[in-house]
């Protein structure tokens, strides 16, 4: 069979549709009716008996030129016999239904809804992570954003007041530039409000329609200010399947920085790793303490391989039946042993 393949409003040729490599490339749905099929020559051979065998004889003399001429009228009055089995034929290929198929597999994976909870109070410009924990905080929110592909992303910073810095979004570029243009803002409420920035991250979460729900805060410090207790937030998390991931940046002590004026300042700085191990647990998530950028690479390809999106296969199966196309030349062969039963190919004395 040729490459070329006829669709069925070219039913017609019917030479490439009886084409046994045609046949072939068929999925049949009742494929036992085919056997119907081979009942065809056997009524073939019937009806050749039949016919020299048992129809009336009439003893008439004919010239040589004459019975040539029957002899032709013989073998032409075996047209409406074959039209009928070329109907019966097309009928039960009818019945066994052939059809296509076309089958697609696609697969892809559901992103994750991932809100990035960045800490940008006072003690964040402390140097022990190079440049700076602030800098460090926000070059591990770029490096997150760098390693997804289908994720929602948003971005929540806060010290004493949290606000949104980006809702969630799959423009990552956009999300890399604003956290790149990101200042330490002086105007903010002092302090680290850790559970009002974690009920911001909520109402980002909490409407997504698919997907897991992740947040993952970045600080080094303790809650020391905001309306909403870390715990409390935590408990709100369950209730809409959010998980927490919570990194603690730098070492707890006495550190030296400078502020914007150049002076020198000190600060005293204490991570609460035990707030931030149980709001962790409370929501399954996991807590890592970060004290440099070696330790902080790890921490992502560690929640890279926690939180990974869920895995979706779907199956399309295109059918497309081809029955049509025989039920036409069946109504043919059907119309044609019809009108050949009106003319001389028909005896009426063999019935």
């Amino acid at each position: 069979m040729d490459n070329v393949q006829y669709d069925i409003d070219q039913w017609y040729f019917l030479n490439y549709w009886l084409n046994p490599e045609v046949l072939k490339s068929f999925i049949w749905s009742h494929p036992s009716y085919l056997y119907g099929i081979l009942a065809a020559p056997a009524l073939l051979l019937l009806r050749w008996l039949f016919y020299f065998r048992f129809r009336q004889k009439f003893k008439v003399a004919f010239n040589k030129k004459e019975t040539h001429t029957l002899n032709i009228v013989q073998v032409l009055r075996f047209i409406p016999f074959a039209l009928l089995l070329g109907f019966i034929s097309m009928l039960i290929i009818c019945l066994a239904r052939p059809q296509r198929s076309n089958e697609t597999n696609t697969q892809y994976t559901e992103g994750i809804n991932i809100v990035l909870a960045l800490d940008v109070s006072e003690s964040m410009k402390i140097t022990d992570i190079h440049p700076s924990r602030f800098e460090a905080g926000k070059q591990l929110c770029t490096d997150i954003i760098q390693r997804r592909t289908s994720d929602r992303i948003g971005v929540v910073v806060f010290s004493g007041e949290a606000f949104t810095l980006s809702p969630l979004t799959n423009d990552y570029a956009l999300l890399k530039n604003q956290l790149a243009d990101l200042k330490q803002n002086n105007a903010l409420q002092s302090g680290t409000a850790i559970g009002t920035a974690l009920g911001t991250a909520i109402n980002r979460l909490k409407n997504t329609q698919t997907g897991q729900r992740v947040i993952i805060l970045i600080s080094d410090g303790e809650n020391t200010s905001g309306l909403m207790d870390p715990a409390t937030a935590a408990e709100l998390c369950i209730d809409y399947n959010i998980k927490i991931y919570c990194i603690g940046l730098g070492k707890d002590g006495t550190h030296q920085f400078k502020d914007e004026d150049g002076t020198l300042q000190y600060v005293e700085s204490k991570l609460d790793e035990t707030t931030l191990k149980n709001i962790s647990a409370i929501t399954k998530g996991r807590f890592y303490r970060a004290f440099d950028r070696k330790n902080i690479q790890q921490i992502i390809y560690d929640i890279d391989q926690l939180e990974k999106g869920k895995i979706v296969q779907m199956h399309y199966n295109d059918t497309k039946d081809f029955y049509p196309v025989y039920l036409k030349w069946a109504v043919v062969f059907f119309v044609l042993w019809s009108l050949s039963r009106i003319t001389f190919l028909h005896n009426f004395l063999e019935d």
